[in-house]
């Protein structure tokens, strides 16, 4: 099947609005976590310096839990960098990147994940700026099954295709109509457009009862 090709105009377009969603949810991120939590710390902050003199033993508590929840806020901001470049890719490639991502997100949504991947495909021959593109688009498409879904089970296959890496992410949850989107729910639309930015393709299967399947598509070897 050929590609879809967006002409130079779109492609700048796409990118544009690539760049805008991710300064909008980067900016969203810190306003409803880490701005809101440290404005928090700051009120207590004032209210335990009124109380260091006439009970210092409750001002001591009050400290020790806010020292709790900087730390918080300290690796919630460190989440925040990596999602901005994740460092994985760097040291490790794509494919165990990915993997690494599986194993987190089993362990945070105790939903098994089961990860598979052809011997023939290997991170290195593929461009570090689609190696990030790619790693973002399976950990979206993973938010969206966990999101939505409520599957029992996830499974992702990584495959060659010709000159096209493959991906494979499967779910067992509640499936819904691939002809239908509820007003708001623009997900899927930008997860397409994502894929078509990369030069590739998303489909999604998925029928009301029987779960889902998205298969990410996209040119990165040269043949």
């Amino acid at each position: 099947m050929e590609k879809p090709t967006l002409p130079v105009y779109d492609q700048m377009d796409h990118g544009i609005w690539i760049l805008e969603e991710e300064r909008r949810r980067i900016a969203r991120d810190l306003h409803d976590g880490p701005a809101q939590v440290l404005t928090n710390i700051s009120m207590k902050l004032d209210v335990i310096e009124q109380m260091i003199d006439s009970h210092p033993e409750m001002a001591k508590v009050q400290v020790n839990q806010l020292h709790k929840r900087v730390g918080a806020v300290v690796n919630e901001i460190r989440h925040l960098i990596y999602d901005l470049r994740p460092i994985a890719i760097d040291e490790i490639g794509l494919f165990e990147a990915v993997k690494e991502l599986c194993k987190q997100l089993e362990k945070n949504w105790s939903i098994p994940i089961l990860m598979t991947m052809d011997e023939i495909v290997f991170s290195s021959e593929i461009a570090p700026a689609k190696q990030v593109a790619i790693y973002r688009l399976i950990k979206e498409i993973l938010n969206n099954v966990k999101k939505h879904a409520k599957a029992r089970t996830i499974d992702v296959l990584i495959s060659k295709n010709g000159g096209d890496l493959v991906v494979d992410i499967k779910d067992n949850g509640i499936g819904f109509d691939t002809s239908y989107t509820p007003p708001g729910h623009y997900g899927i639309i930008g997860m397409k457009e994502r894929a078509a930015y990369l030069g590739g393709t998303l489909e999604i299967h998925s029928s009301i009862g029987q779960g889902s399947t998205f298969i990410i598509q996209v040119p990165v070897y040269q043949e």
